[in-house]
């Protein structure tokens, strides 16, 4: 399923993080890491005139390649086959990585957050918000801060009842085969809102066979998700990433939008 995955580097220390999760990637049947660094075109927008554009996407060129060659070593370091996008793509880091996931016939794009800070994060949205609104592959976003030693342990998954949520259910169930995980079903009744109890005894009936319980919670469901993965320890949250139905949604982002932004654990987001 994860045979050819993407990482998105920035070569930060936050980014490369994600380094240290590498080996549990292999569980998951991983064999190739194709890795892509994005000259980012969007920082000279508003710049002072005069800026050699050519000249500056060399000068990034370069230091750039000589940081690929240390770091696909160090993903070779866990026998997995490693390459760099060549010639290193300038522009918009958003659509650059998609084009790249795509072009390489990647099934999942890997990321690292530096998590800005929160005001900054709210009002311009980070590449990682980005790609997981316009990538049609899953996407994994994995915090500077995550304190997690397994990542697929105790997993949360997310299920608002609706079709975006169970296309989620693939991932969960390949995951939990392959580690032996724990999962967590979280559904949370908003405001004027009924549980349909027929259509979550339908999800359950299909994790059985699998180590999971049921968390009914009522209130926002973001704040309840996250409150439910602190309380239960979890290691990662599951989620898809729906097109935003509700006015409240179109102004200030989906469920699967706050849960990125406030996840103190790796989050995985799906569409299809």
């Amino acid at each position: 399923m994860f045979e050819r995955i993407l990482f998105a580097t920035d070569f930060s220390e936050p980014n490369l993080k994600v380094l240290e999760y590498l080996s549990q990637f292999c569980e998951l049947g991983v064999e190739e890491v194709v890795v892509v660094r994005v000259i980012n075109l969007n920082r000279l927008i508003g710049a002072a005139g005069g800026v050699n554009i050519n000249e500056y996407i060399e000068v990034c060129q370069k230091e750039a390649e000589s940081k690929l060659v240390e770091l696909i070593s160090r993903i070779e370091s866990f026998g997995l086959k490693a390459k760099p996008v060549i010639p290193i793509p300038a522009g918009d880091p958003v659509n650059e990585i998609i084009k790249a996931a795509k072009q390489n016939d990647a099934k999942l794009i890997l990321m690292g957050s530096r998590g800005r800070g929160l005001i900054k994060e709210i009002l311009l949205g980070s590449v990682s918000e980005g790609v997981v609104r316009k990538s049609d592959i899953p996407v994994m976003v994995i915090k500077h801060e995550t304190y997690v030693k397994r990542l697929f342990d105790r997993i949360i998954y997310a299920h608002d009842l609706r079709e975006h949520s169970e296309r989620v259910m693939k991932y969960v169930k390949f995951v939990a085969d392959k580690i032996d995980s724990e999962i967590v079903l979280v559904h949370v009744v908003e405001k004027e809102e009924k549980l349909i109890e027929d259509k979550l005894k339908a999800i359950e009936e299909e994790l059985s066979g699998f180590k999971f319980k049921t968390i009914i919670r009522h209130g926002t469901p973001h704040k309840e998700i996250l409150r439910v993965c602190d309380e239960e320890s979890a290691t990662s949250i599951f989620i898809g990433g729906g097109i935003p139905e509700t006015v409240a949604e179109k102004l200030s982002g989906s469920t699967a939008d706050a849960i990125l932004r406030y996840s103190k654990v790796p989050v995985f987001v799906a569409k299809s």
